[in-house]
């Protein structure tokens, strides 16, 4: 039961705002009023009509309604300032009544106010002034009721209403009980409020609550969020009932499920699709066989996003996805899938939980379409059905010379705030002034051509509209006072019917047939759409997968936008206080955002849903194909909960397994489906059929995870058991949940041929009952041999024992080398010597002759004693073991802890990648053993090497300062890495790599800006070496100098490691200047993460390592700063500011920025067209840092004593400005990007006179930086402060606002958007990669 929050809001001297509990429905309980339900009839006694202003109550004179405020009281000497006279009339949505005679009315008995509409939904007051029959008559009860529009649908609900109801006191409205709730109204919830607010003993005494003629005043407020939905069940059909069915959400879909439910119902689009002819991919999904036992796509794990690749075959041609899902939506009962769609885009789970827009969608979508119509019948369908047409036109006033030039649409974007400012508040307005014209005049004049200047009007006129009109609301707006994107919530109107003759000769009517809504804010929101499928019909809501009908209010007017007024207790506020002050509103975040409107003339063409079967059979058979695979595949996922597969695995079997112990490679051969509550039993007689082997000696053990220590071996499976028992859980290592399976081992008595299955010609001993297996007793164990002179490990098949047994039973009995002679023959493991064949037999020389190790996991590898029983090693059924000859340098395993063995080169030393420069050898780590394999395997990586050149230009960001400034070109179009490489003085370009060990690599805006660079150097070039994580890093380098050719004099260079390229990073290097860091780091020690190290299991290769490295000039080491010298990397760049050379210096350390300048002026080459003075800069994230004076200190410099000097590098370059004319002023001028609003690339040094215009600055960066006019109309010349940002226009001074802190910036596109730097998942571009 719900009971009041307190006393507070029963009283007479209730404080303002005290609130209680609302009843809910169902629930009647003293001070809470419960729903419209039978619980509200027994103490309600209405003899009126709930609608008139009139009530006859029950033995009582009428009691006259009076609504309205500012009725006097008779008598009274004076109006006490917060007298209910003062009170404010009631606001637009808030409701009074003033119930006369309130204490004539008896329990139970009603009066309702007239009705009030917020939005579309109708409400009143319901007040009971001497109390439901619950109260007994002891309190005042006042309610708010829905009082709904009849047209609505039965089911109507209105969500999150808010709610405040008032019982006001005549002499101090400060006293009145207020209180407020939250409810959502629907038919069976009518109406919600208190029966507690006033106590009727408190009504006659002199306390306020009854004015003139004992008149009891309530009010009410309403804040209604959202029109009308509809309050539907789990048993709702959207089929059934409305004849239409929704699209799946896979993340953050719901824009691309609103704009295809708005393309799908207009028939003749859908015609359009299903015309084209699309031949069948082979690897689809409907080309599988629906009667082939293949994996289940593999569903994502909790948590974790669904992904899009559904591994079900290559992705189908955008057409052929296209059709499907709309097929589908024309005839299926279930919401459709759209992954297939998504993966014919070319999307990962990434784009599929990145919200977008559904305007871009539209037109990158439609643009896809149209391009692979070309060259079909339906070529250019696509255009006419959303194609219009407009002119850009200039006309000279006073001469006669016109300009005109004609741009096709598919969609209009229409402005809800004007260029002025001003808030446009419909689509005519936004029309108007998108056509509006202007007048170039004076400064502004219009060159025409053989006129000169001229005065000349400006603007667009529409020339034809399409059939299906296109309309966005731009409401993302960029608020340059917040310097960042803002939705525009303010109310803009459109209506169903939209007269186009004023705007376009022939334009005609339109009709409103789709709105798609937007609702949240710039960050964050959810897309759905309104769509008239039928113009003559109602309207229906497609959200995702649900599809209702909805009214027109709340598919036209509730989206229009604006303002809701809030609830406001202003009964606590005097007179004075209330003076002026405005009822606080609250912005409506979901509104309209693309608007469809369809010529009505054309609509019953346009609209008609098209009959697949009759547009294109060929379509609708390989749909239905995929139909019936998909239920296929239902019914085998159906299967699978009742089934399990065994994968059945035999002795013969494991023995071509290689390699250390891998669960996810075991072979098999055969599998069969049992039920999950069969008996164990059941599949020894299956075993029985299939291998003709008596099931009394058989033994069956299935793969199960241990918990301690965390392993997956194979243990038994007694007869009695069900398989359900031995299913492992979910998240289980060897599990798979999409294909869920168990894998049984078959073992076979001893007397059995390993590889036939039958029995040996002369069995030593009758073949043991293996069905009496007592698992207490009897251990199996997985037994393996490792050869150190090929190092190859192989399997030998599985031995089971008693408990009590020694291990090296199995070399004592033979069984070892009889199991070792396949492999012998074969040539996979070294022959054994004669006397360690015979001797097998002889317990104490086998002893010393043979080790024996356990897998216990593929980095731990320990020793067992061969002479010790099993029980004694602690092995338990299931447990692999490995046996090899013991060698002379026999030892426990210690893995790193061995000192490596240091060939001097030769050919093995090259083949393990160990190289011999000057006397230092990279170490080859000896294998003698299983532990030494093992150490091997898991500390050798793939290292990918990059090596660049010293003198490669710096990029930042992804921008290289090569002079280009649009999007970098095509792969096709970009000069090749070969004929990139510049042959510099005395250098020569490093000679191709070797077949093979070059790894394909995917191609990136930065590399082509690299190769578009005036400046001469050497490719990157990339290798992929083997390496070995225990090397220090001298032999990390020195390996790096032979593979790349390198060998250079001792002492006369040095490689510095970096994990990415060291002109893009101010990564320190991996290799410090300290020398004897390099003796001490390893390989291992920079790079801590596991997701690297090589590893055989589920022969999956993780990926390689990645390093870059770079030679430099002077030797290792800090010898160089020992000297009193300071290496800087300086970079020359030219009037244009191209990067068009670099070099490496050293200056003293106490010098001078001058004697940087003097060593500068010697690197100059006469191409570079770099002459008279130079001047040093140090630029730092796109922004100038310093602009150093000739006798600055070089100990001040900001790159001084960085390791990184080719990031940390200076800027040198001619300085035109060092004699200024008198009141110039040498401007930096930086790069600023449009959306992320970030500084990039190498900024400008100007000199700018007083009061000179931002037109003159802005042509005088573009004859600067040489960018072309196509390219550069986009740039704006923008003045930033600490407060605010001001676009400048061409006519206006640069200094027009004097502040300390104003600085100028060129906004534009930056070059390379798509740098990973400037990634992340809210800004991701939306792409059809199909």
């Amino acid at each position: 039961m719900h009971h009041d929050r307190g006393d507070r809001g029963a009283t007479g001297d209730a404080p303002p705002g005290a609130e209680g509990n609302p009843a809910r429905p169902g629930a009647p309980v003293p001070g809470a009023r419960a729903g419209r339900g039978g619980a509200r009839r027994d103490r309600e006694v209405d003899s009126g009509d709930s609608d008139h202003d009139q009530v006859q109550p029950v033995g009582g004179p009428p009691p006259q309604l009076v609504r309205g405020m500012g009725e006097a009281r008779h008598g009274a000497a004076a109006v006490p300032e917060c007298a209910k006279e003062n009170l404010p009339p009631c606001a637009d949505h808030e409701v009074e009544i003033i119930i006369r005679d309130a204490l004539n009315y008896t329990s139970g008995q009603t009066v309702r106010s007239a009705s009030k509409t917020v939005g579309n939904f109708r409400f009143r007051i319901l007040v009971f002034p001497s109390g439901t029959q619950s109260t007994g008559g002891h309190q005042v009860s006042a309610f708010v009721e829905a009082d709904p529009f009849p047209d609505l649908d039965p089911r109507w609900v209105f969500h999150a209403v808010k709610y405040q109801v008032a019982v006001v006191n005549w002499n101090d409205y400060r006293r009145s009980v207020i209180k407020c709730d939250t409810w959502t109204f629907s038919k069976d919830g009518i109406d919600r409020g208190w029966h507690d607010m006033v106590r009727t003993t408190d009504l006659p005494a002199d306390s306020g609550w009854l004015g003139p003629d004992n008149s009891l005043c309530v009010r009410a407020q309403c804040l209604v969020r959202q029109a009308d939905g509809l309050n539907i069940n789990s048993d709702y059909n959207t089929k059934k009932e409305t004849g239409y069915i929704g699209l799946k959400n896979h993340g953050a879909t719901c824009y691309m499920n609103g704009l295809l439910q708005s393309l799908f119902h207009v028939g003749q689009f859908r015609r359009i699709v299903y015309s084209i002819d699309c031949d069948d991919n082979p690897d689809a999904p409907g080309k599988e066989d629906p009667a082939h036992e293949g994996p289940m796509s593999k569903s994502a794990g909790i948590g974790h996003p669904p992904p899009v690749d559904d591994g079900e075959g290559k992705a189908p041609p955008l057409i052929q996805a296209l059709q499907n899902v709309f097929y589908k939506l024309q005839t299926a009962d279930q919401a459709v899938d759209c992954r297939e769609l998504m993966k014919s885009f070319g999307w990962d789970t990434m784009d599929a939980f990145t919200q977008h827009d559904a305007q871009e969608l539209n037109r990158i979508l439609c643009d896809r379409v149209e391009e692979q119509m070309k060259g079909t019948s339906m070529d250019g369908s696509i255009k006419r059905l959303f194609e219009g047409e407009f002119e850009n036109y200039i006309e000279c006033i006073d001469v006669d010379y016109k300009s005109r030039r004609n741009e096709t649409f598919y969609d209009i974007q229409l402005n809800i705030k004007g260029e002025r400012g001003q808030e446009l508040r419909n689509i005519e307005e936004s029309l108007r002034e998108f056509t509006a014209e202007e007048t170039l005049e004076g400064d502004n004049a219009y060159e025409a051509e053989g006129h000169g200047k001229q005065r000349a009007k400006k603007g667009i006129r529409f020339l034809t509209f399409p059939p299906v009109l296109n309309l966005q609301l731009k409401r993302f707006h960029f608020d340059l006072e917040k310097m960042d994107m803002v939705k525009l919530n303010t109310r803009f109107e459109f209506h169903k019917r939209l007269d186009l003759s004023d705007f376009a000769p022939n334009a005609g009517v339109y009709l409103l047939y789709a709105v798609v809504v937007h609702s949240g804010d710039v960050n964050s929101g959810h897309y759905y759409a309104h769509i008239r499928p039928d113009l003559e019909g109602g309207w229906l809501k497609f959200d995702d997968d649900s599809v209702t009908p909805c009214s027109e209010f709340a598919a036209v007017d509730d989206n229009y936008a604006g303002s809701d007024l809030s609830i406001w207790n202003y009964f606590e506020r005097t007179p004075r206080d209330l003076r002026g002050v405005q009822v606080p509103t609250r912005p409506r975040i979901h509104n309209a955002y693309m608007l469809v409107y369809i010529r009505e003339d054309q609509a019953a063409q346009i609209l008609t849903p098209p009959d697949p079967r009759t547009t294109n059979p060929k379509m609708v058979d390989r749909c239905e194909r995929e139909v019936r695979v998909a239920e296929q595949r239902k019914r085998e996922k159906l299967e699978q909960q009742l089934k399990i597969k065994i994968k059945l695995v035999f002795e013969r079997d494991l023995c071509r397994m290689t390699g250390f112990w891998d669960h996810a490679e075991i072979p098999h051969q055969q599998s069969l489906k049992m039920g999950r509550d069969q008996y164990v039993r059941d599949l020894t007689a299956e075993v029985e059929s299939i291998v003709e082997v008596p099931r009394a000696h058989i033994a069956l053990f299935s793969l199960q995870y241990r918990n301690n220590p965390r392993q997956v071996r194979f243990s038994f499976l007694p007869l009695a058991s069900t398989f359900r028992a031995h299913i492992p859980q979910f998240n289980a290592p060897h599990f798979d949940t999409s294909d869920p399976h168990l894998v049984v081992l078959c073992v076979a008595a001893d007397a059995y041929d390993v590889r036939s299955l039958k029995l040996t010609p002369e069995p030593r001993k009758a073949p043991e009952e293996l069905a009496r297996w007592v698992d207490d007793q009897v251990i199996l164990l997985v037994v393996k041999y490792f050869c150190p002179t090929t190092r190859k490990m192989v399997t030998l098949g599985c031995f089971y024992m008693q408990q009590t047994d020694s291990l090296l039973t199995m070399v004592t009995s033979g069984w070892v080398t009889s199991r070792l002679q396949p492999f012998l023959a074969s040539k996979e493991v070294a022959p054994l010597a004669q006397e360690l064949v015979e001797s097998h037999s002889d317990g104490t020389a086998a002893a010393a002759a043979w080790e024996c190790w356990e897998e216990f996991s593929e980095r731990d590898i320990q020793q067992r004693s061969v002479k010790r029983t099993v029980k004694s090693e602690q092995l338990w059924t299931g447990d692999v073991i490995v046996w090899q000859i013991a060698g002379p340098s026999s030892r426990a395993a210690s893995g790193e802890g061995e000192a490596p063995s240091s060939p001097a080169g030769g050919a093995d030393a090259s083949a393990d990648g160990g190289v011999d420069i000057d006397g230092e050898v990279a170490p080859m780590y000896p294998v003698h053993n299983v532990a030494d394999l093992a150490a091997h395997i898991a500390n050798t990586a793939d290292v990918v090497v990059t090596l660049h050149d010293g003198r490669q230009p710096l990029c930042v960001d992804g921008v290289v300062s090569n002079g280009h400034w649009g999007p970098p070109r095509p792969a096709s179009a970009a000069p090749s890495p070969t004929g990139a490489a510049k042959k510099a003085e005395g250098g020569a370009v490093a000679p191709p790599s070797p077949a093979g060990t070059n790894p394909t690599r995917e191609e990136r805006p930065e590399d082509q800006a690299l190769a578009m660079s005036p400046a001469e150097f050497n490719p990157p070039q990339e290798r992929e070496l083997k390496m070995d994580l225990r090397w220090h890093l001298h032999h990390v380098t020195n390996t790096i100098a032979r593979a790349f050719g390198l060998r250079t004099p001792a002492n006369e260079s040095q490689i510095w490691l970096f994990h990415a390229a060291p002109g893009s990073s101010c990564e320190e290097p991996l290799n410090d200047r300290n020398p004897q860091g390099e003796q001490t780091t390893t390989l291992k020690e920079l790079h801590r993460t596991c997701s690297y190290l090589a590893s055989a299991q589920g022969g999956r290769r993780p990926a390689p390592l990645t390093l870059h490295a770079v030679e430099l000039p002077f030797p290792p080491g800090r010898e160089v700063f020992n000297q009193g010298l300071s290496p800087l990397c300086v970079r020359f760049f030219d009037a244009a500011v191209r990067e068009v050379g670099s070099r490496i210096i050293t200056v003293p350390n106490n010098g001078t920025v001058q004697d940087i300048i003097n060593e500068s002026q010697q690197h100059l080459q006469p191409q570079w067209g770099i002459s008279g003075p130079l001047r040093v800069l140090e630029v730092s994230e796109g922004r100038l840092h310093r602009h150093y004076r000739p006798d600055a200190q070089v100990l001040s410099l900001a790159c001084f004593n960085r390791s990184n000097i080719f990031y940390n590098c200076l800027r040198v370059e001619a300085d035109p400005d060092s004699n200024l004319p008198e009141g110039h002023t040498l401007l930096e001028i930086y790069h600023c990007d449009r959306q992320s609003q970030q500084a990039f690339a190498q900024p400008i040094l100007l000199a700018v006179a007083p009061g000179e215009k931002s037109g003159s600055i802005k042509n005088r960066c573009k004859m600067k930086l040489q960018v072309p006019d196509a390219e550069f109309k986009s740039w704006r010349l923008v003045r930033c402060a600490r407060t605010n940002r001001t676009h400048l226009k061409d006519d206006e001074a640069w200094d027009s606002e004097t502040a300390s802190d104003a600085k100028l910036y060129l906004e534009h596109v930056h070059p390379n958007p798509t740098s990973s730097s400037r990634q992340s998942r809210y800004n991701k571009p939306l792409t059809i990669k199909a």
